[in-house]
């Protein structure tokens, strides 16, 4: 199967043990994990009532061979430029966090796994929407 990335609602619904997801998410070779997500993870961990518990979580997600981090360069920016502007000219604006999340998965060519329909506004983003 593709590589897939995921959405901060999507590593969150993993860790409350959708079925559908990890059945989806077992079949697959790479996992990305947009740096953007990680920040609102490391956020809702810092900010949540079990943060140790969470951190070994998510430490052990990311030792995962499977999982890459896919991180912002000035290739990531550009597209982040090209989706913000395409996205006002459409009247179509999401949050900026969003925005750079798409451009990671545009960069490193990967399908999104999310919930979220603002991404939909975004040509050329591959979507699993659960």
């Amino acid at each position: 199967m593709q590589n897939l990335a995921l959405d901060t609602n999507t590593y969150t619904a993993l860790g409350r043990g959708n079925k559908a997801l990890s059945k989806l998410i077992g079949g697959v070779i790479h996992i990305g994990l947009p740096i953007t997500v990680l920040g609102e993870i490391h956020f809702g961990i810092m900010n949540g009532s079990q943060t140790k518990t969470n951190s070994i979580l998510l430490e052990r997600f990311l030792s995962n061979t499977r999982v890459e981090v896919l991180n912002i360069n000035n290739d990531t920016a550009k597209l982040f430029g090209e989706i913000a502007t395409e996205l006002r000219r459409t009247g179509r604006p999401i949050q900026q966090n969003d925005i750079w999340i798409a451009a990671l998965c545009k960069q490193y060519d990967y399908r999104l796994i999310t919930n979220d329909n603002g991404f939909s506004n975004i040509t050329g983003l591959e979507l699993i929407n659960f």
